[in-house]
C-alpha cells in the first residue's frame, strides 16, 4: 500500500493536529539526533508547541551553538573584502544557513 501526498495545510480537527506535532517532533528530534551521531556534526533544533512550550535538541551547548550562529549571521552580512578574511569553509557554512532562510528572533 503506497502512503498519498499530505497536503501542506492546517490540520483542522485539534486532536489530530496535536496528535501529529506529537509523532512529527519526535521525528524531526530522532533525526537531529542521528545527523549529529553520524556526521559529527553540530546540531540545534529549537520548537515551540502552540501552546509556547519549548522543545530542543542540542548536540552540544544550546547556548554555544546559538552564539555560533549569531557570529556567522554576522558575518555573512559583511562587505566582500571582509568576508575574504575569514576561512572559506567558515563563510560557505554561514551563507548556506543564510540561504536556507533560517529566521531566529532574538
Amino acid at each position: 500500500m503506497v502512503r498519498g501526498k499530505t497536503q501542506m495545510k492546517r490540520i483542522e480537527n485539534a486532536t489530530s493536529r496535536q496528535v501529529t506535532l506529537s509523532k512529527r517532533r519526535n521525528g524531526l528530534l530522532k533525526k537531529a539526533y542521528e545527523l549529529s551521531v553520524l556526521c559529527d556534526a553540530e546540531v540545534g533544533l529549537i520548537v515551540f508547541s502552540p501552546s509556547g512550550k519549548l522543545y530542543e535538541f542540542a548536540s552540544s551547548s544550546m547556548q554555544k551553538l546559538l552564539e555560533r550562529y549569531e557570529t556567522c549571521s554576522k558575518e555573512c552580512g559583511r562587505s566582500e573584502t571582509n568576508k575574504k578574511q575569514d576561512t572559506q569553509v567558515q563563510s560557505q557554512f554561514c551563507c548556506k544557513f543564510k540561504s536556507m532562510n533560517l529566521k531566529f528572533n532574538w
